[in-house]
């Protein structure tokens, strides 16, 4: 059933110094060239943004790459589409809002593993649990998932610790997860690899037809090429 007239959320988060209010002022002008359905646009941040901004608890004291869980404590009940600031919308969002459901829908990732220093020796070695979601896009009713939220404050320490990053702590300790469909709904910017070392220039993917162009970084050479979706 489609939901043509209902009001939907756009949602991203800008804290700390990697992104600016342009990078948040950017996405939202992709979001309204590439949404025709009526729409609030929310930034979680620490600083007041040019759009509606929900400020985040900051007596939490969390590295940047945490707060993204503050979209688990919003109480919308409205179709909520979150968006990493890294990410180009290229084509019409209007669909997304039909795959929502009970579930936090988003991106299928194998990830590798990690380990790190917990300590700063290297005799003293953390194992990150693997993780199985990239989350910058999720589709979902906020307020549904207000559990998980609650599963990370009640034993915050050892979840920053043990997890390392939002989407390993999504990936094992949440069950409600399904994903978005790779062959049309988004694409990875880069391919992993570095086409020509003496270069060092990037190796690139660009597919028209997708949604949404994932970039995972915020570096000037990956928004080449695609300065028509946001400029």
């Amino acid at each position: 059933m489609r939901i043509l007239k209902q009001s939907v959320n756009i949602v991203c988060v800008c804290v700390g110094k990697k992104y600016t209010k342009e990078h948040v002022n950017r996405l939202y002008r992709m979001v309204e060239r590439n949404c025709t359905l009526p729409f609030s646009f929310y930034c979680i941040s620490d600083v007041q943004q040019d759009v509606n901004t929900i400020f985040i608890n900051e007596d939490l004291d969390l590295e940047t790459y945490w707060w993204k869980i503050e979209l688990f404590n919003l109480d919308f009940e409205d179709p909520t589409l979150y968006l990493d600031l890294d990410v180009v919308v290229q084509n019409s969002l209007d669909y997304l809002f039909d795959k929502i459901d009970e579930t936090i829908k988003t991106i299928a990732f194998e990830d590798i593993g990690a380990y790190y220093p917990y300590d700063g020796t290297k005799d003293n070695i953390l194992t990150i649990p693997l993780g199985k979601i990239n989350s910058s896009i999720m589709l979902l009713y906020p307020y549904l998932h207000k559990e998980l939220y609650k599963k990370f404050i009640e034993n915050i320490d050892y979840n920053i610790v043990h997890y390392y990053g939002l989407d390993r702590f999504v990936s094992n300790e949440y069950n409600s997860l399904s994903f978005l469909d790779f062959s049309k709904d988004y694409y990875h910017r880069s391919k992993g690899c570095l086409a020509d070392n003496k270069t060092d220039k990037y190796n690139l993917n660009y597919d028209p037809e997708r949604t949404i162009c994932i970039l995972s970084q915020c570096e000037d050479e990956h928004y080449k090429g695609l300065e028509k979706y946001f400029l």
